[in-house]
């Protein structure tokens, strides 16, 4: 489904007000105007009155402008236009429902707009004037620098090792370990087990992509599946993850040993 202005400015204004960094800025301006007092608030108004009044200033007039601007380049400008005419219109855009949000803060505060010292003619020439400066450094200064950006590589993919095309698709899985019996390799995974007719050799060769080492003429196992190296009745056997021990000849002890070491 293709997003409709509405939506994507709903999203976007949920994303705005989630995002720690967007929400300090509106909490330090709206705290600076609380202390300063521009507008004659200061000789107006209380101190904690003062500060609850312009951090609703703050707060509100971004959610205001931020959906403004959308809405009106997504309706104006759908397929994108020089970067001046992107400022225009976003800033047209976001001065009036800002200077709306002000009138509508500022009447519960004071009855009488003219205190402030701004007419509403004078205080929207404020509104457009302050929308335009920042939508001139969004499109002329930031999103320039956003694109020059080079994209971070994905992860490549993590190949899945070629021996688990060979199992059933149920029993496909993470790779734990494999071991010989009469003709057939039996390969176990983090989803069962399967029997295949091939040589352990062959088996192994089909692993890559896991990483694992082969601890008996008639075992591999992947190194994320061993839990340990210990000794049962003497002699070495590895112990995995899901409770199996695993018999590990002297050929290939010091192989395991260094494998484990390194892991």
């Amino acid at each position: 489904m293709s997003d409709t202005p509405l939506r994507l400015t709903l999203r976007q204004l949920q994303a705005a007000y989630r995002d720690p960094m967007a929400l300090a800025t509106m909490i330090g301006v709206g705290i600076i105007a609380g202390i300063t007092g521009p507008f004659s608030t200061f000789a107006h108004l209380a101190p904690a009155p003062r500060l609850f009044y312009w951090l609703l200033i703050a707060l509100g007039t971004y959610g205001a402008g931020l959906v403004g601007a959308i809405l009106a380049r997504e309706w104006l400008l759908p397929h994108g236009k020089p970067v001046m005419a992107l400022i225009l219109v976003q800033g047209v855009g976001a001065s009036i429902p800002v200077t709306a949000c002000v009138v509508l803060i500022s009447l519960t505060f004071f009855p009488d707009l003219t205190v402030t010292g701004l007419s509403l003619g004078e205080l929207f020439v404020y509104c457009l004037l302050i929308s335009l400066a920042l939508m001139a450094v969004l499109e002329g200064v930031i999103a320039p620098q956003l694109k020059k950006r080079p994209a971070i590589a994905a992860p490549p993919a993590v190949e899945a090792p070629p021996i688990l095309d060979r199992l059933p698709k149920p029993v496909r899985g993470k790779l734990s370990h494999m071991s010989m019996a009469d003709h057939y390799v039996e390969v176990f995974t983090d989803r069962g087990k399967a029997m295949i007719l091939m040589r352990l050799a062959d088996a192994i060769a089909e692993t890559r992509g896991t990483e694992g080492i082969q601890i008996h003429r008639s075992h591999w196992v992947a190194l994320d599946a061993i839990a340990a190296l210990k000794r049962l009745d003497g002699r070495p056997v590895v112990a995995l993850v899901d409770g199996t021990e695993l018999p590990v000849s002297r050929t290939h002890i010091n192989a395991v040993r260094a494998a484990l070491e390194r892991k």
